[in-house]
Parts: structure tokens; C-alpha cells; sequence
């Protein structure tokens, strides 16, 4: 693994940034002793480099501010300084934005993660302006999220440039899979904070091309053993890295596509692994048993739940 560093983060070389589950109970509550487990797992057996906390993975859009609140605690609690670890704030409003900034604030959180607003009509000026609103307001160490996929703008290239000029960005999580795109932010932006990718089919190959790491549902399944999984492939052989490619490929599709909808598939998971994943809140559905069959099945075939790492189950 390369030991870069960035003018604009104190992170340095290629991070691994899992977005953590918030485990919820049957009845929709917050499971926070499970939360602090989550966490615990991992900072001490997967060994991330940082955190993405009440993300999508997170159900961050399904959580209260307050619960939002009691989540940050926890996370202070447990990480401390071990850590750095980022709590989405993301709303359409800017004022729930702010507001939400606040909270994680007050409560001791190290960092916040922010996307663009869901909507049709935003100018990239206004995009930019959102982002240097929240980090003035509230400047905590900032993930920039490029949530692409839930909203009608992404943030191209050159409005990242203009963002981390503007905003105290430490990290970005970019989500688009087109290879010029990518390529293009890694030049533009690159030497200033990690750009994260974790997707099944841009993870390793923009890991090769020079990227800050990956953010992503799956790595974090293999234990103690994704770092070397995954930033290894800078010295397999090309058979080697095929092999890990769609190894992950697979329990990546599982997990965000083809098994329930997320994020059940990747709690069902972490409960397999006998890490407490808890349940989705509404309106999202537990995996029915045919659902857990087939997962189990692809996660046995993938090494996690057989060998060394079954052995935690």
C-alpha cells in the first residue's frame, strides 16, 4: 500500500472506509450497545482507516435528530481519537443540513459527510455554495459524498476542485463508475484528499489507478483480512487480483442488488458473521428466509463464512 500524502487532509496513503449498519431492533428502535459493537469491530478486527457513519448503509435518512445525536455519542464513546470517523448530515433543506451539522457537533463528533441535495434544479454555483455554507457554519472535517445516484446532479471534476477550495473537505466518497470520470477526478482533486471509490467494478481498478482507497458494502465482511485482500493487489499477479476482483464482485452484488434491497442484505450479513447488524427500518424489509439462503450461499463461496473468518460466527 503507497503511504501518500494530501495537501488538505491529515489522512494519508489509501483508506478504507466502511459506511457502518445502525443496528435497529424489531420494533424500529435503536440498538445502541449493538451500535458500539459495530464500531468496535471495525476499528479492532478490520482495521479501517476511517468511518462513514449514518450513510445510506446507515439508514441515516430514516434516523431523528435526536437519535442522530445519541449515535454521535457512541461513536465518541468508542472511537475517541482512534479513529477518524464522519456522520451524514445530508437533507435537501440546507437548514436541516445545518441543523444536523450542529448536533454532530455538540455531540462531539469528529467529522461530518455531506451530498448534494435531491433535486432537479441546482446550479453547480448553488451546489457550491452548500457545501461552504454547512463547513463555515460548522467547520468540522468534511466528507464531500458525490451521491450521484440518488440525485439529478453529480458533481463533476472541476465542481469538486471548486468545493474543496471553499470547504473543509478531509475525504471524498465518489460513486460514479465511468472511467473517465474517475480518472479525472484523481487528477483533479486527488493530491489534495483521498477520493474513495466501492463499487464491484471500480474498487480494485481505481485502487491500481492511484485512488485514496475505497468506501464500500463487502470489504468489511472478510474481517482481519480485507487489508491485505484488498490493498494487496498492488503486488498480485493478474490472475490474483481477477480472482479478488470478482470475488468481491460477487458479495458486492449481493449485497446492494440482487438480495432484498438495501441495506438488509449487508445487516443480514453482519449478523452471519456474528457482528450484531440488527434490522432495517421501515420501509425496508428484512431478507426472508429464501433471501438469507441464497446470501449464505454466495458468502460461504466468497471464503467468509467458512475457515478462519467463519470461526467469529
Amino acid at each position: 500500500m503507497n503511504d501518500k500524502t494530501y495537501s488538505q487532509s491529515r489522512l494519508r496513503g489509501q483508506i478504507h472506509c466502511p459506511a457502518a449498519v445502525t443496528p435497529f431492533g424489531p420494533d424500529g428502535e435503536l440498538l445502541l450497545d449493538d451500535f458500539a459493537v459495530v464500531l468496535r469491530y471495525h476499528l479492532e478486527v478490520v482495521r479501517a482507516g476511517s468511518l462513514l457513519i449514518a450513510g445510506c448503509n446507515g439508514e441515516g435518512y430514516a434516523i431523528s435528530d435526536g437519535e442522530l445525536g445519541q449515535i454521535t455519542m457512541v461513536a465518541n464513546a468508542t472511537l475517541g481519537d482512534r479513529m477518524p470517523y464522519y456522520v451524514s448530515v445530508t437533507r435537501t433543506p440546507l437548514a436541516e443540513c445545518l441543523a444536523r451539522a450542529e448536533i454532530v457537533a455538540e455531540n462531539g463528533g469528529y467529522g461530518i459527510a455531506l451530498g448534494q441535495a435531491q433535486i432537479y434544479d441546482m446550479t453547480e454555483s448553488e451546489v457550491v455554495r452548500r457545501f461552504e455554507t454547512v463547513g463555515k457554519a460548522v467547520p468540522l472535517p468534511m466528507m464531500i459524498y458525490n451521491m450521484s445516484h440518488l440525485s439529478h446532479f453529480s458533481i463533476g471534476p472541476g465542481t469538486m476542485r471548486r468545493i474543496c477550495d471553499v470547504a473543509p473537505a478531509e475525504i471524498i466518497k465518489d460513486v460514479p463508475t465511468d472511467f473517465d470520470h474517475i480518472k479525472r477526478m484523481i487528477v483533479e482533486v486527488g493530491n489534495r484528499v483521498p477520493v474513495l471509490y466501492g463499487h464491484k467494478d471500480t474498487l480494485i481498478p481505481a485502487l491500481l489507478l492511484g485512488s485514496g482507497g475505497f468506501v464500500g458494502t463487502g470489504p468489511e465482511l472478510f474481517g482481519e483480512h480485507a487489508r491485505e485482500m484488498f490493498f494487496g493487489v498492488h503486488h498480485m499477479t493478474p490472475e490474483e487480483r481477477m480472482g479478488v476482483h470478482c470475488r468481491y464482485g460477487a458479495v458486492s452484488d449481493a449485497l446492494m442488488w440482487s438480495v432484498g434491497k438495501p441495506p438488509a442484505a449487508i445487516k443480514a450479513a453482519m449478523n452471519m458473521i456474528g457482528i450484531p447488524g440488527g434490522l432495517p427500518r421501515e420501509h425496508v424489509l428484512p431478507l426472508n428466509r429464501a433471501e438469507e439462503n441464497h446470501l449464505r450461499n454466495i458468502l460461504t463461496d466468497a471464503g467468509i463464512l467458512e475457515g478462519e473468518i467463519a470461526k467469529r460466527a
